[in-house]
């Protein structure tokens, strides 16, 4: 087992927690006002909101995200997000799952 902690001394883009060969996970942190551009991984990508509301979107979809919520998106997704009206934080795991 391993115990991944946050780096709270990060306040705005990203904090790299784990960083493997078919893994990633980071913690993102988003300012009030603030995107993060446009951008694709080619690995499965799952964003899960922990703080406050994040816009997410797609290149056919927009939507809201709220602490708990998650998206799941395939690889090579085109995605950006952005912490319009509050700061906003999300996880992000890239991985390379087993079919």
């Amino acid at each position: 087992m391993q115990i991944l902690n946050p780096d709270e001394s990060v306040t705005q883009g990203p904090d790299r927690m784990l960083s493997q060969r078919h893994l990633s996970i980071v913690r993102l942190v988003i300012p009030k006002g603030t995107e993060i551009k446009r951008h694709r991984s080619l690995m499965t990508v799952t964003v899960v909101a922990i703080k406050g509301k994040i816009t997410f979107h797609t290149d056919d979809e927009e939507t809201t995200l709220v602490p708990g919520q998650a998206i799941v998106m395939k690889p090579a997704e085109f995605h950006w997000l952005e912490a319009p009206d509050e700061d906003g934080e999300v996880m992000v795991v890239h991985g390379v799952l087993a079919q």
